[in-house]
């Protein structure tokens, strides 16, 4: 019977996986701003993959924990194939809808219709059923366009794939914020493991345990394409599911808060002081 390993190995495995996808997104980010665009969107693939490990290794290692034994084959198997790590690295789906099309139709009667109403509900549904069969298509979709994004090929007699046409700043941007979005909510997990034992109590314990454990790469994100951030472009519209992480690491920082506070202070004693002085001359 072949050796098994132990659960602190997949430990340290899946969080080497995790620690090179966000070395792969920090170079993705560097290509992006030199303005290679398929090379970029080939690199944060191969990261996404590596987040697919890194998921990968923490499953393996539930089972281990259940039933006592891995062996390195298994391993070697479980993450051999290109899609299926896709398949396990894609944490959240993202929907980007053109301006009256018939997404962003269903994506806006649910925002603006009345929770639990007909219309909402038919538009739930809809969203649901397309967001089941978005989910099927994204693991091959990315392999996909990490093959076009990566090398040239023949696909008809008078025409060639060139990864410098095939992938725009756009498309590359899109990809890149993505894969990051995807990477910074696992990069949360693995740094503070006591905030999240509610949803794996074991792990996050193993976690916060392994003391000397290594650090991640903090996420990039790729900056703004200039035709999105010029003023006197149109912005394309898009609706995506954003993760809580971005949406709080767009607020002020601790710093700005206090200051505030602080000036708030100031013109409330300034104003009691007026008052005082008048109601004393009185």
């Amino acid at each position: 019977m072949p050796t098994s390993v132990t659960p602190q190995y997949l430990l340290e495995g899946a969080a080497y996986a995790l620690e090179q996808c966000g070395l792969l997104l920090r170079d993705a980010n560097l290509l992006y701003r030199s303005g290679s665009y398929g090379s970029a969107v080939a690199l944060a693939a191969f990261a996404r993959e590596e987040l697919g490990r890194w998921r990968i290794l923490l499953e393996l290692r539930k089972k281990l924990l259940a039933r006592g034994s891995v062996a390195i084959k298994e391993i070697q198997n479980r993450c051999k194939d290109h899609v299926g790590k896709q398949e396990a690295g894609m944490t959240s789906i993202v929907m980007r809808a053109d301006k009256g099309s018939g997404l962003a139709k269903l994506l806006q009667t649910q925002m603006s219709a009345k929770p639990g109403s007909k219309e909402w509900k038919e538009a739930r549904e809809q969203i649901e059923k397309l967001d089941r069969q978005k989910k099927n298509r994204i693991p091959g979709n990315r392999h996909e366009q990490r093959m076009s994004a990566l090398y040239v090929d023949a696909v008809s007699p008078d025409r060639w794939t060139r990864p410098t046409t095939e992938i725009s700043q756009t498309s590359a941007f899109d990809y890149l914020q993505d894969a990051a979005n995807d990477y910074s909510i696992q990069y949360d997990h693995y740094t503070n493991p006591q905030l999240y034992k509610p949803d794996d109590l074991e792990l996050y314990t193993a976690l916060e345990k392994w003391t000397d454990r290594l650090t991640l790469p903090s996420p990039e994100r790729p900056l703004l394409p200039t035709t999105l951030a010029s003023p006197d472009q149109p912005s394309l519209p898009s609706f995506a599911r954003e993760p809580m992480s971005e949406k709080l690491g767009r607020l002020p920082s601790l710093g700005f808060w206090i200051v505030i506070m602080l000036l708030v202070a100031v013109l409330v004693i300034c104003s009691l002081g007026s008052i005082i002085g008048l109601m004393v001359q009185a």
